[in-house]
């Protein structure tokens, strides 16, 4: 029977889908435009505007300009409109003249309507709480999704090659080597000038795109350059190369270091230039691949020595495609329980990092964390506390929950 058919799966599914599906919706959830107006007899949409643009780029059109300058979407009187069910946009602090409430108990109207109410109250600095909880949930799914696929990713490589090649079977020319590793530091100095060079022309993400970019770019012409050395008769010998020594002491290396710690370090020193929310996703993805490492390698470390991958081997096939095709395919089922439990570590350490303040400066109000730091100055208005920290326990009880289920399998 496939795991995800098993009955006491279904409430920790259920949840998760429903958790997805709020995600994917908030835009429609909570919202402080309308989804719909219509404005001297034309239709527009500034709700739905964010799905495919910046929603705070201009208008061009005047009076939809002047209710984004002066914070008047709910008090205008349109021909027609159609708002969210929660009319307040995550994050939002409401700046129209007597809008905003501090600690507002639940269901309270807001100032001069009889229509928009904060249906789960509003913490000290007049977040609305019900509007904070469904952004949150797109803010823990990517950095669930995102970060753990990253650590994925760099797991998967680095088990694989230590566990399979070990630290007697794979063997490199020299040439390609010695400049794959001497390109390292200056593909690492050449990212940080790339990322310093376009942040303050691109938006966040797309400045962290090309750095990235730009330290996987030396190193492959390094390597590639090293290939042309191979003409040499020195640089085209083969060593002996202890992938498996030098990936498990890295893994040891990063398992020594406190993630929470490390990545409030990196934060700190990134405040200065940006603090966005996708270098805490990198940063929580590069300090989580170790476990998803260390099972792949335990794992094939079994495999390789099964008569199958013997066989492909005697049949000349391309080492690679053993890995790939043959080995790799079988010891996988490890690194999926890994990846479960990852994604609730990694969404717990985002929502710990938002409480103490850390994280994208936009996102105030807008995330688990965030709604939670506000709680610890008035941990008498439960409305603040305990509709965070209710979707906190319940998303990482139902990853824990099928994170147990998958490692049972046999």
């Amino acid at each position: 029977m496939p795991w995800w058919k098993n009955k006491q799966l279904r409430p920790a599914l259920w949840f998760l889908s429903g958790l997805l599906l709020v995600a994917l919706a908030r835009d429609i959830l909570a919202n402080g435009r309308p989804l719909y107006c219509r404005i001297q007899g034309e239709s527009f949409f500034p709700g739905l505007r964010s799905l495919w643009t910046e929603a705070r780029m201009p208008y061009r059109h005047p009076v939809l300009d002047s209710l984004e300058q002066n914070f008047l979407w709910r008090h205008f009187t349109y021909e027609a409109a159609v708002f969210a069910p929660v009319p307040f946009t995550p994050g939002e602090v409401p700046q129209a003249s007597g809008d905003m409430l501090r600690n507002a108990r639940p269901g309270t109207l807001l100032p001069g309507s009889n229509r928009f109410r904060h249906w789960l109250g509003t913490d000290e600095d007049g977040h609305d709480v019900a509007a904070g909880v469904i952004g949150g949930a797109r803010i823990a799914i990517l950095t669930g999704a995102i970060a753990m696929s990253l650590a994925f990713s760099i797991g998967l490589l680095l088990g694989a090659i230590a566990g399979y090649w070990g630290d007697n079977r794979l063997r490199v020319r020299r040439g390609p080597l010695w400049l794959l590793l001497a390109s390292l530091p200056l593909a690492w100095f050449y990212c940080s000038t790339v990322y310093a060079w376009v942040s303050p022309s691109v938006s966040g993400w797309a400045s962290w795109v090309l750095s990235i970019l730009a330290f996987l770019a030396l190193p492959f012409l390094f390597y590639q350059a090293g290939k042309l050395l191979c003409r040499w008769t020195y640089f085209d010998q083969t060593v002996l190369f202890p992938a498996d020594l030098i990936i498990m002491r890295l893994a040891e290396v990063f398992t020594s270091l406190p993630a929470l710690l490390v990545v409030i370090a990196f934060a700190a020193m990134l405040k200065a230039q940006t603090q966005t929310l996708w270098p805490m996703i990198a940063f929580i993805g590069a300090f989580s691949w170790t476990g998803i490492a260390r099972f792949v390698r335990a794992e094939l470390l079994r495999v390789r020595e099964l008569d199958y991958v013997t066989a492909a081997r005697a049949m000349g096939l391309n080492e690679w495609r053993i890995l790939s095709r043959h080995a790799l395919p079988n010891a996988m089922r490890p690194a999926y329980t890994a990846f479960a439990f990852g994604v609730a570590t990694a969404i717990l350490l985002e929502a710990g990092l938002s409480f103490l303040g850390y994280g994208d400066t936009n996102l105030q109000g807008a995330t688990w964390g965030s709604l939670l730091q506000n709680a610890r100055s008035y941990p008498e208005l439960w409305w603040i506390s305990l509709p965070p920290g209710l979707a906190i326990g319940l998303t990482i009880l139902s990853l824990n929950v099928i994170g147990e289920t998958l490692s049972e399998r046999r």
